[in-house]
């Protein structure tokens, strides 16, 4: 039997334009979150005490900064936890779920103030939280971000540079600028 081979990142531009129907209308390097993530979504030292309350958090965020309904984006958020946790272990949770009307994905990143429970399989808290929502009808695209985003936050060395950054700009560097694990 043989495997299908992933799409690379960097051949989503042009993808992501037949995805979501438009033509891609920047130039930019889709190895990297950037494409994406916003600068302004990223926040640091996030204060939850539980995975509802991040989910509600970002619901909240996205609703002040994007116009989503929030009660929306919680309730999608929750509902594909539902189904298994986000959490991947090594401190690292990806919530993520599909939703009807987005044209485009969008993302928001968290280190949050303490780590959280988030029933992840090594039973570990998590503190970093790069929360995903897509195009209800984006399946393989869903699919190559969320492998994108799992590989580069394995990245031990990667995630010692999130926890010291001190502004989210720095943080957004960090994510831009990831070009594979050196591990």
């Amino acid at each position: 039997m043989t495997q299908a081979h992933p799409v690379k990142m960097a051949s989503m531009p042009k993808f992501m334009a037949w995805m979501i129907g438009r033509p891609h209308d920047r130039e930019e390097d889709m190895d990297s979150v950037t494409s994406f993530l916003r600068a302004e979504d990223v926040l640091l030292d996030l204060a939850v005490k539980s995975k509802q309350a991040l989910l509600e958090a970002v619901g909240l965020f996205l609703h002040e900064h994007r116009g989503m309904a929030a009660a929306d984006v919680t309730a999608r958020l929750a509902a594909r936890e539902e189904l298994g946790s986000t959490g991947l272990g090594q401190g690292v949770a990806i919530p993520h779920a599909r939703f009807e009307g987005l044209k485009e994905p969008q993302a928001v990143f968290a280190r949050l103030q303490n780590p959280i429970d988030f029933d992840s399989p090594d039973d570990g808290p998590v503190r970093f939280c790069f929360v995903l929502l897509v195009p209800a009808k984006a399946t393989e695209l869903h699919l190559q971000i969320l492998a994108h985003v799992a590989e580069m936050l394995s990245d031990s060395a990667l995630r010692a540079r999130l926890d010291e950054a001190k502004t989210a700009d720095e943080v957004y560097r960090l994510l831009g600028g990831y070009r594979g694990s050196n591990e």
